[in-house]
């Protein structure tokens, strides 16, 4: 019944995969990449527990399974309302109505300028760190100067946006890009540059050679070991990746609490207590270290968020803990940014008639690597719909 169920939960995910077939899908390859692409980290996170303890989903993570079904079919959902109601009056497959309001030289160079700024004020504040060393940056030197770092990763990413959108991508500046993103010690970084720059190529319609996509994949396996530490051989890299597959041994504790009749539901008040999100450290220090989505490690490993360790316990879990089984709707209602991404994809894929800012925010969700990082969703939304699009025009 288990395997039934995983196999069931991959049909769904992907199973946008089929508006490739719309009418109104233009660019049937983007979708078809950027759907895998999207649910190849929450589905792993799933099936490889699945695969390596089987037993796993027999008891009380059947319920997650069953959680994940119901999610998955709303997005299903999701794709289907936003397909069939946006309005498509543009009939051209790649997108060249996009230009600069002002010289490309001018904006470039001032956000490129910004990101210098800003990663000049980590290495001062880590005495260099961040330069030799980036993933000892990330993990000791952020604290206090945790803005700075998201706002150099926001720097280099509109950068990025101001030339996929002119199509000027090219070998050279992807791995350009994925330099700029290795200094921030982030290994998720450094691979969202070579599948958004992937993802380019394809809205674009640009080929890439054989021979680019074998050094750029040879690129990023030496700078993902690189950050691993494995030329510095302080661990092993199997047992470093296995820490990414224990979202469910966490989610366990709390559903094996639900059979039991011990889960207290908290009614929204998890939800409610993310806005803590909000508030910087810096200006109230006394914002409390566990909150939101952090309640969960305080409840099940009292004192760990406090000294900066935050487990994971999966998707759908904290949503279950506040609204049982209302979890799949909530996550949606919850995540405007899962919805929103759905929304700005479909723009793309159909080159929909919509605004100015629709059709350049949905560019920077969607193709600019590492946009809306850490950031607020509100600030992300901002920055996206306004600021960026203040800088372009739409020729009619």
């Amino acid at each position: 019944m288990v395997i039934f169920l995983l196999i069931l939960m991959v049909f769904l995910a992907m199973s946008p995969i089929l508006f490739s077939f719309h009418r109104k899908v233009k660019h049937k390859k983007l979708l078809f990449f950027t759907v895998i692409l999207l649910n190849l980290q929450p589905l792993g996170t799933i099936i490889v527990p699945a695969f390596f303890a089987p037993d796993l989903f027999n008891g009380a993570m059947f319920n997650y399974l069953l959680i994940a079904l119901i999610y998955y079919l709303l997005v299903f959902l999701f794709y289907w309302i936003s397909i069939s109601f946006i309005p498509t009056n543009i009939p051209t497959n790649i997108p060249t109505n996009i230009q600069f309001l002002t010289k490309r030289n001018k904006i470039t160079i001032i956000v490129f300028l910004s990101a210098i700024f800003f990663f000049s004020i980590l290495v001062a504040h880590s005495n260099g760190i961040f330069l030799t060393n980036p993933r000892l940056g990330y993990q000791a030197y952020r604290e206090g100067f945790g803005v700075i770092w998201v706002l150099y990763i926001l720097s280099v990413s509109i950068l990025f946006y101001f030339i996929a959108i002119k199509r000027e991508i090219n070998l050279k500046k992807v791995l350009f890009f994925a330099l700029l993103m290795f200094f921030t010690g982030s290994k998720g970084l450094i691979l969202q540059v070579f599948l958004k720059s992937f993802l380019v190529y394809i809205w674009i319609g640009k080929r890439i050679k054989k021979r680019y996509v074998l050094l750029m994949a040879l690129v990023l396996v030496a700078l993902m070991l690189k950050l691993f530490g494995q030329f510095g051989a302080e661990k092993d890299f199997s047992s470093r990746a296995n820490t990414y597959f224990d979202y469910m041994n966490q989610a366990n504790k709390v559903f094996q609490e639900y059979e039991a009749g011990q889960l207290e539901h908290t009614y929204g008040s998890i939800s409610l207590g993310a806005f803590w999100t909000y508030v910087p450290r810096a200006i109230y220090p006394n914002k409390p270290f566990v909150y939101g989505y952090t309640s969960l490690v305080g409840k099940y490993y009292p004192g760990l968020a406090e000294r900066g360790h935050t487990p994971s316990f999966g998707r759908f879990t904290h949503e279950f803990v506040d609204f049982g089984w209302f979890a799949p709707l909530f996550t949606l209602i919850l995540s405007p940014g899962i919805m929103i991404g759905i929304l700005s994809l479909v723009i793309l894929i159909t080159n929909a008639n919509v605004s100015r800012r629709w059709r350049v925010g949905s560019i920077l969700l969607i193709l600019a690597p590492g946009f809306g990082f850490h950031l607020p969703i509100i600030f992300t939304f901002f920055v996206a719909f306004i600021l960026v699009p203040s800088l372009t025009k739409i020729n009619k």
